[in-house]
């Protein structure tokens, strides 16, 4: 049997043949969802199933005993962008399906599933945060989802990922750059250029929080260089734009972005993965925290 297999095509004599110690479940999960005019609606997939190639490649060479099985791509995600296009599903609804998949591989004895995903939505991160953690509890089965780690280090700026990727504030996915713009068109260009459009069109930037979100957004500033003083000046940022009437369906500036950038974030996410990837092989508790991971309840409040 070859060291990379469909789950989809294996028998079951060759599932029960396969070392439950050292096989790894791949799979990836993100929402359809409308970026801006220059990138199809399938974008988050797209990027994801490039990431998940590179898993691939360098799971093969770190871990040349491991198997690795690959499940069927999950069109799903919470929180997609509000606009004509998006398919979102409920957060609830995504945290059961994953929870339920991972009680299916842990009842047959299995110990990983690695996810590839590129949705910063909060609501979707949260839902695969409260499965991860439901699956270690009742299981010790370990879901990993390393977005949620990166999309931190993408809008907390942090030090060491933006030297890593030699990128800067406004260029690599934060919230000047969240949705569409030079980050994810970079990386479109670098996974699937023959898919992306024309990027002549004008830069979007992020409304002014007002009212209530300014006043959220003043106690993040309060909170300074905190956790907590990010997530929220992230949470308002965002609500201010998702509910701005004059929203484009796009943030940042797709006309800045370069193949050499995307490769660059890809390069940097693979490494960051692989190195959480590392901890839960050696039998260390599942890390997904994303941002916002202390109000994990919005999971449960309805979308629009």
């Amino acid at each position: 049997m070859s060291r990379v297999m469909r789950y989809v095509n294996l028998s079951l004599p060759e599932l029960q043949s396969l070392d439950r110690e050292r096989t790894i479940f791949l799979m990836c999960v993100s929402p359809i969802e409308t970026h801006g005019p220059h990138l199809p609606v399938g974008t988050d997939m797209f990027i994801a199933k490039e990431l998940q190639r590179r898993y691939i490649q360098k799971l093969r060479e770190e871990y040349p005993d491991y198997r690795l099985i690959v499940l069927p791509d999950l069109y799903c995600g919470s929180d997609a962008l509000p606009v004509e296009g998006s398919l979102s599903v409920r957060g609830t609804a995504l945290e059961s399906i994953i929870v339920d998949y991972a009680k299916g591989l842990a009842k047959q004895g299995f110990r990983y599933l690695f996810l590839s995903d590129n949705h910063g939505g909060p609501r979707h991160q949260l839902a695969l945060y409260r499965a991860s953690n439901k699956a270690w509890q009742r299981w010790h089965f370990a879901v990993v989802n390393t977005f949620n780690v990166v999309f931190r280090y993408m809008v907390h700026h942090d030090a060491d990922f933006l030297q890593k990727t030699d990128l800067a504030p406004g260029s690599c996915g934060d919230d000047a750059d969240a949705h569409a713009g030079t980050n994810e068109t970079s990386l479109m260009l670098a996974a699937e250029p023959e898919r992306v459009g024309s990027q002549d069109i004008p830069p979007s930037w992020p409304p002014e929080p007002k009212g209530t979100l300014a006043l959220l957004y003043r106690l993040g500033t309060m909170l300074g260089r905190t956790g907590w003083g990010k997530d929220l000046k992230h949470l308002a940022a965002t609500l201010a734009w998702v509910s701005d009437e004059t929203m484009l369906p796009y943030m940042g500036a797709p006309a800045k972005a370069t193949a050499a950038a995307g490769q660059a974030m890809l390069d940097a996410r693979v490494e960051v993965a692989m190195e959480l990837f590392a901890q839960v092989l050696n039998g260390d508790m599942v890390i997904n925290k994303p941002m916002l991971h202390w109000l994990s309840f919005l999971v449960r409040v309805p979308e629009n």
